[in-house]
């Protein structure tokens, strides 16, 4: 099989032409207000998101492909109306209510490429205008957003990127250098798996098993390595683009063949959204332009693209595959941004590929990461992920304790994908909260007591011990573990075990815990959709499946409790009907 560049491009330009009639739609206007006309209103948030003057971007892609003046009149009013969120000193805040500036840089970036490839739209007058908007950004940009600034590697990454760009445009030897700088400031953060790390504070922290802040499917591949792709090319900086080839390439053993990203071990994984993270822009530019040389970078990058056709309705772009079916709205915050790196595939190369398998399709049996302290399993058509990460990152309680962040079948897609630990808002102005907050729950399957005065679980061990072998008919990884309190303080005889046996049929889970606790303790056991057969070989199922949304990565569950027997001990045994499809048709898209 074979996508021709004009099929690939036409399928691109209908997914984003429906994101701009959305964004258009939801554009406030003739109130007379500059605080409200031109920004565009969230259904989902009930706010306009300092942000969305980045679609300016795409709103001039589309005027310029369409000849449509009604899109071009929306960029000129949302370039109005990102005056409310500039400063006098050059940066934009992330919202209204927000101090962070952070963000300047992606604004910097999008104005840039709508001014770079289509200002042919704009009169003089108003592109000398949006020019001196550009060029106040660069400067603070320049001043704030260095090797010393405290800001997570994806938004340095991002500064060489635009650094690069605008140095070119204003012909600045001065961001030309910094971009250098911030480039190689990047490529040394990089862990002995070939993953980028520094998406937590501070940036270089390794904690106490030697684990490092890494967000594999989240920020690196939507953020940083297209960052960093997008500088060699703007910089023509031969090393750095070898050196992201790479990186790329261990980053892909994270996309699973249905063209998500596994952010189940990532440190930000709290605004993980299967297809990937809720505010960064897409890795769809950088992957299709190194599809020229190697069709499986086009391969991911078309996978992934097809993830954002199923999760869009009405025009936007859904924080997950359920969102719909559990009546959550949209947040419009996914679709203005991935909007700008769909409008950046369209205005960059774009190749005819082959179809070919990517890594997931055929992976290693096992694979270990230390710098995760994670594993990751592969047996017939089953992928299975288990973290033992012990990395805290603002208070997240991503999944830890070795316990199972992702199961996902060939036959079904995802049955277990852990996102957000809880529903607390870790970043206000960049997460939603769901209408039905009485259908919400933890998405991780973990052992836990509640006959204390604090809820205690496996997931919140941060010292568990993880081991992995293969056998005669697939794998098995044991999780030596203890039940602990949110905090991670251990529960006084709280040790337990869990061991994961992976075949060909069958996921099975032997779960262990003190006697003295049995009659206190159940296993928690969330499985997306109803493509799984689940069957009780030892302990006993408490009450009937309870219905369960995860808001992160966005899928419906029925969730399973089970209790120990006398002795302590869980037997589960989890398969997959052969009649089971993909979830959505998640695999339609597949070679």
């Amino acid at each position: 099989m074979r996508m021709t560049a004009e099929e690939a491009r036409r399928q691109i330009s209908e997914l984003l032409l429906d994101w701009c009639d959305a964004l258009v739609r939801l554009q406030i206007n003739k109130t007379n207000d500059p605080r409200l006309d031109g920004g565009i209103l969230c259904p989902a948030c009930g706010c306009v998101h300092g942000r969305c003057h980045e679609a300016v971007y795409p709103l001039l892609w589309a005027a310029h492909t369409t000849g449509n003046e009604s899109y071009l009149t929306a960029a000129r009013h949302l370039f109005d109306w990102g005056e409310n969120v500039r400063c006098a000193d050059g940066g934009f805040r992330n919202d209204l209510k927000s101090e962070w500036k952070g963000v300047t840089v992606f604004a910097a970036v999008a104005l840039h490429d709508a001014l770079f490839f289509h200002g042919t739209l704009l009169t003089a007058a108003e592109k000398a205008r949006w020019e001196a908007r550009l060029l106040a950004m660069g400067d603070w940009l320049s001043r704030n957003l260095t090797e010393q600034s405290s800001a997570y590697l994806n938004y340095l990454a991002a500064n060489a990127s635009a650094m690069a760009l605008l140095g070119n445009y204003f012909s600045s030897e001065e961001y030309l250098s910094l971009a250098k700088r911030l480039a190689a400031f990047c490529l040394g953060h990089i862990t002995q798996s070939g993953l980028i790390c520094g998406e937590g504070h501070p940036r270089d922290a390794v904690s106490p098993k030697g684990c490092r802040a890494v967000d594999v499917g989240g920020y690196n591949v939507e953020e940083t390595l297209p960052s960093l792709s997008r500088y060699a090319t703007a910089a023509g900086d031969r090393k750095t683009a070898e050196a992201c080839c790479a990186l790329w390439r261990a980053h892909l053993a994270f996309l699973l063949p249905d063209g998500a990203w596994d952010d189940s071990t990532g440190t930000r994984s709290f605004k993980w959204s299967y297809w990937g993270s809720r505010t960064a822009d897409g890795c769809q530019g950088a992957l299709f332009a190194l599809g020229a040389e190697d069709p499986v970078f086009a391969e991911a990058a078309w996978r992934n693209f097809a993830l954002y056709r199923r999760c869009t309705f009405d025009g936007l772009l859904a924080g997950g595959p359920d969102y719909r079916r559990n009546g959550e709205p949209a947040c419009v915050h996914h679709t203005f941004c991935h909007a700008k790196a769909l409008a950046a595939t369209l205005d960059g190369p774009l190749p005819a590929f082959a179809r070919v398998p990517v890594p997931s399709d055929h992976p290693a049996p096992l694979t270990h990461y230390p710098e995760l302290d994670a594993w990751r399993a592969a047996c017939g058509k089953w992928r299975l992920s288990v973290s033992g990460c012990d990395v805290s990152h603002a208070g997240a309680r991503h999944v830890s304790g070795g316990c199972i962040s992702l199961l996902w079948h060939a036959d079904a897609g995802p049955l277990i994908a852990v996102g957000q630990m809880d529903q607390t808002l870790r970043e206000p102005h960049n997460q939603q909260l769901s209408v039905h907050p009485e259908t919400q729950g933890c998405g991780c399957p973990r052992l836990e007591t509640t006959d204390v005065d604090a809820p205690a679980g496996q997931q919140f061990c941060r010292d568990a011990r993880l081991s992995a072998s293969q056998t005669a008919d697939g794998v098995v990884i044991r999780a030596d573990a203890c039940l602990c309190f949110g905090d991670g303080r251990p529960l006084p005889g709280g040790a337990c075990f869990v061991e994961y046996r992976l075949t060909q049929d069958a996921l099975v889970l032997c779960v262990h815990v003190s006697p003295g606790l049995s009659a206190s303790t159940r296993f928690v056991l969330p499985l997306i959709g109803d493509a799984a057969d689940v069957s009780v070989l030892g302990g006993s199922l408490i009450c009937a499946p309870a219905r369960r949304f995860h808001l992160s990565p966005g899928f419906l569950c029925r969730e399973y409790s089970f209790r120990p027997d006398s002795s302590g001990h869980i037997t589960i045994s989890i398969s997959v009907r052969s009649a089971s499809k993909p979830r959505d048709g998640a695999l339609s898209d597949c070679p």
